[in-house]
């Protein structure tokens, strides 16, 4: 009787792979969603979706690993889908509101993923991938200054510090976003939608800094 040959490490195609680092982190978000970035564990993590430890470490190191990939993940996700709704808006004040608008709705369609990057960004930032995070966030908004800069000097914006720019627009529809995701993991008081201010939020972000 053919002995049965077991594929090496090696051998094992790309994409399960691929699967099995996105099982972990689904199963960390699921984690995080119940309750909390802290309740993120290697141990949570094997009972949501089956992972072995030593996969678990292969893929990420440890569990500080894992919060931190998923972290970057959803950033960069978030990013693309913003940038995505800026590249699509024709002219500066549909640019501007498009900045907040593709971002609410973002936020609104994925709370849990936008809850953990709340969450998750303090540990993130305290821990070995601090370089990474303070590079990502520079990549972002230096990103919204490059598209800021040429309509400041047009004249369709206010003569302000480019850098000024992105808090101004984004600050408002962060914060009121962030009260809403922690009203709906039960620490808030009970707060509409954003999808409710999603036109005032926009309008207001452009007299913000209109000319």
């Amino acid at each position: 009787m053919a002995s049965r040959i077991t594929p090496s490490p090696s051998a094992v195609p790309a994409e399960a792979s691929t699967d099995r680092r996105q099982d972990i982190l689904n199963a960390a978000l699921a984690c995080a969603a119940e309750g909390g970035v802290d309740a993120v564990s290697i141990d949570g993590v094997r009972a949501r979706c089956g992972a072995s430890v030593g996969s678990i470490y292969h893929h990420f190191g440890n569990r500080d690993g894992i919060v931190a990939a998923l972290f970057f993940d959803i950033f960069h996700d978030q990013s693309r889908s913003v940038q995505a709704q800026l590249d699509a808006a024709q002219g500066v004040e549909a640019g501007v509101q498009a900045l907040v608008t593709g971002y609410l709705d973002w936020v609104v369609a994925q709370p849990e993923r936008a809850r953990f990057l709340f969450q998750a960004r303090g540990a993130v930032a305290a821990g070995q991938r601090t370089p990474d995070l303070a590079e990502a966030a520079r990549r972002r908004n230096q990103a919204l200054v490059a598209w800021f800069e040429p309509h400041r000097q047009s004249g369709a914006l206010r003569d302000l510090p480019c850098e000024l720019m992105p808090s101004l627009v984004m600050g408002p529809v962060q914060s009121y976003c962030r009260a809403w995701l922690s009203e709906r993991s039960g620490l808030g008081g009970g707060l509409p939608s954003p999808t409710t201010y999603r036109a005032e939020l926009a309008d207001a972000a452009w007299r913000a800094v209109t000319a």
